[in-house]
């Protein structure tokens, strides 16, 4: 009986105890950030991933003088963009430029999209005022066939951000200059394939 007793007044204090603790942390509120709980400063941005930006430069032709035609039937410099996601990126508030020293140079229109994993063409012939290239991207600058950069930057409230970008050497008329696999590889000649899978030359 005395056993019997014993036991269960053990048990009610342990039941006491927890309670007690368990008041405690109640009245003493969440517990401080870094003990388990996370700081919501230190999660990870998801547009600053380590896989790179959504959208990259995919291929380019500083030198065009008889592979494809732009839709006014001239042939000009032309350069690719493709989107790495399963879904539609707006390029509004981004741009194109081939001056480090002037990021943004080329604005897209307003609402202008990259379908997913989808190709975006812009031609880099200075008709962006031409009142009859109204079908077609048309950039305010062109390539230089001796070589140069291209870049493709976002701009938000710290500045200018450089999403992209491809310097290259002297190119070869009429020779696509591309990364291998698309989106992910490395820049080398390639097929000219605009709007399409990139290929091996």
């Amino acid at each position: 009986m005395l056993k019997s007793q014993i036991l269960l007044v053990t048990i009610l204090m342990s039941c006491l105890t927890f309670l007690s603790c368990d008041r405690v942390q109640q009245m003493a509120g969440p517990m401080a950030p870094g003990e388990d709980t996370m700081d919501p400063t230190d999660m990870t941005d998801p547009t600053d991933m380590t896989t790179g930006p959504s959208v990259v430069i995919n291929e380019l032709m500083a030198d065009n003088d008889n592979t494809i035609a732009d839709p006014q039937g001239d042939y000009d410099d032309w350069l690719e963009l493709y989107n790495r996601t399963d879904s539609a990126v707006l390029l509004t508030g981004m741009y194109l430029s081939d001056k480090e020293d002037n990021p943004t140079k080329w604005a897209f229109p307003e609402n202008t999209q990259i379908p997913a994993n989808g190709y975006l063409v812009v031609w880099l012939d200075e008709d962006h005022d031409d009142e009859e290239a109204t079908e077609g991207l048309h950039a305010n600058f062109k390539l230089s066939k001796g070589g140069e950069v291209a870049l493709f930057v976002d701009t938000d409230a710290n500045g200018n951000q450089v999403l992209d970008s491809i310097t290259f050497g002297e190119q070869e008329t009429d020779v696509a200059f591309g990364r291998l696999p698309d989106g992910t590889g490395d820049f080398q000649v390639v097929q000219a394939t605009p709007g399409a899978a990139n290929m091996a030359n």
